[in-house]
């Protein structure tokens, strides 16, 4: 019986023993550590004393800004220089880790943070973590190591780490080393073995994709002598699938997320992944620059920073400037007497609102392009989408919202989502479930810069309820002979005079050729135009007046 006892009381003390607390499980109880040493650890049964860091080294999930169950050590540096503290493929467990101010009282708070560090991109095992800071000989700095959390419990468990003097592999690895820029092209970069110490981007359409920060980042600094606006540009200038990053002026290294002024993940018609960013600069304050890599990509190749003039977005590129277009008849749309043109080229986005659309596969991340228009359904329960890309190689996600920030259910209204595609460049949709009611409904019309290439297109809408075709400048307008082989004639007659421009297309909605004028006056107008080099088949002769289109069907024989 003694026996037994005995071995119950040895258990339990084991057992007791085995779920004990850390000994520096609290920040009062802070061990010591040492440069150039190896640190052994453990989080495992230890509570959460650390504040939280809602604007520093957040994560994804519920909790990003949480540290949990954190151990405290102390560091008081030998040296005046950088100090590479690191966890790097030596913890058991996805980490956190945070550096306090020299004389940080316990607890710690959020004010008192002097570096960080969640997933390092430059480790094999990336979920744990890495990071530099300047030190002061003599000074005391407070270490917190915690875990990962999508919610309590958090992550926890076992490892070692190292303190030891940084010597940077590239002389502007570090923010604090930042390279002055003047304005130029072909300027030589190299982030090869360059480590990561600028903030996270977390919710933010330039770092997606998994990955929420630029990689082994390299930094500048960018003090223009002017007012207005720079492009900032790897694009198709190096094999890095590259991120940039610009901040505000008087960003504090390193800089927060808050500090973002503009970011680019890839640009538009950029091959490998490359970037271009443009950003507004006033003459005298100073921009801070960070090039880096997704997924911690490294090389060389060089990059552009030049004054420009922006390119105008389309006048509908923000939701409350949607474009207003109307339900036509069927045989206003077979007859290409009635089209609604648009172009995403040049177009922004609103990453504070926008949604993905739901047709959308890959819905990680990425920079679009998008315009808007409005229409009335005028109570049709359905309705015909006829939608054409015109820019070879052009792709296009078209889906439908009852109020800018209110996206339709495409289970509620079938069909309210579609692409246009490289391969099916033409799409007739087809939206049923639509109320009886006349409802305000929005397109959006949205190119993914990240994969895709923006340009230009026409759609048209049809219903069994529609509207009469509006008033239009282009009058008795007649082409002949139809079906033609060298030579057609145009012959139209113009309320008033205006600017004329004249497209060709094929019926895939290509642009053929294009002939202008400014000086046509009111009345009978007649113009030729060029039709030998055409192949047998239909095509379609769109007519600009001023702000009005119409577009008239011919065959080649």
């Amino acid at each position: 019986m003694r026996l037994i006892f005995y071995t119950l009381f040895l258990m339990l003390g084991w057992s007791t023993a085995a779920m004990a607390q850390p000994a520096n499980d609290a920040c009062s109880d802070a061990i010591a550590a040492i440069m150039d040493e190896e640190t052994p650890f453990t989080t495992i049964d230890a509570t959460t004393d650390g504040p939280a860091h809602p604007n520093n080294c957040t994560s994804s999930g519920t909790t990003p800004d949480i540290v949990y169950n954190d151990v405290w050590f102390t560091f008081t540096s030998p040296i005046t220089g950088l100090v590479r503290w690191s966890l790097c493929d030596m913890a058991d467990f996805d980490t956190k880790i945070i550096v306090y101010l020299p004389g940080t009282a316990c607890p710690a708070t959020d004010a008192d943070l002097y570096a960080c560090s969640e997933d390092a991109g430059n480790c094999i095992n990336t979920v744990t973590s890495e990071v530099i800071f300047d030190a002061t000989q003599g000074e005391t700095y407070l270490l917190r190591i915690g875990g990962y959390g999508d919610g309590a419990p958090g992550e926890s468990g076992s490892g070692s780490f190292t303190l030891e003097a940084f010597i940077p592999a590239v002389a502007n690895d570090l923010c604090s080393t930042a390279i002055a820029l003047t304005a130029g092209e072909g300027i030589m970069f190299s982030n090869i073995d360059a480590t990561t110490d600028g903030p996270d981007h977390p919710d933010n359409p330039c770092f997606g994709f998994g990955d929420i920060t630029a990689g082994a980042d390299i930094w500048y600094t960018f003090t223009p002598d002017f007012d207005g606006f720079v492009e900032w540009s790897t694009c198709s200038m190096t094999p890095v699938d590259t991120r940039m990053a610009v901040y505000v002026p008087g960003a504090a290294c390193p800089p927060t997320d808050a500090d973002l002024l503009a970011c680019n993940d890839d640009g538009p018609g950029c091959s490998n992944f490359t970037s271009l960013v443009i950003f507004p600069v006033v003459s005298g304050e100073t921009y801070l620059l960070r090039l880096g890599g997704y997924n911690s990509d490294q090389g060389q190749g060089t990059f552009s920073l030049t004054e420009i003039i922006p390119p105008t977005p389309p006048a509908n590129d923000a939701c409350d400037s949607a474009e207003e277009v109307f339900v036509m008849s069927e045989e206003q749309a077979v007859g290409f007497e009635i089209l609604f043109e648009g172009t995403t080229l040049n177009g922004t986005f609103d990453d504070d609102t926008f949604n993905f659309p739901p047709c959308l596969s890959n819905q990680n991340g990425g920079e679009f392009a998008d315009v808007w228009y409005s229409f009335n359904t005028l109570g049709n329960a359905e309705l015909q989408i006829f939608f054409n890309a015109v820019t070879p190689n052009s792709q296009f996600y078209v889906d439908f919202y009852y109020a800018c920030n209110e996206q339709v259910d495409t289970m509620a209204l079938p069909g309210s989502c579609f692409v246009s595609s490289i391969e099916n460049p033409f799409v007739n949709a087809t939206i049923t479930g639509l109320p009886d009611d006349d409802i305000e409904l929005l397109i959006h019309v949205s190119t993914r810069l990240t994969s895709d290439v923006p340009g230009e297109f026409f759609f048209q809408i049809v219903g069994d309820i529609f509207v009469d075709a509006p008033e239009v400048q282009v009058e008795e307008a007649s082409l002949a002979p139809n079906p033609v082989s060298d030579k057609l004639n145009l012959k139209l007659n113009l309320k008033e005079a205006v600017p004329l421009q004249f497209n060709i297309l094929n019926m895939l909605g290509e642009t053929l050729s294009v002939k202008r004028t400014n000086s046509a006056v009111q009345g009978l107008q007649s113009y030729e135009f060029d039709t030998a080099p055409l192949s047998p088949g239909v095509y379609m002769l769109n007519i600009k007046a001023g702000a009005e289109s119409r577009t008239m069907k011919f065959v080649k024989e």
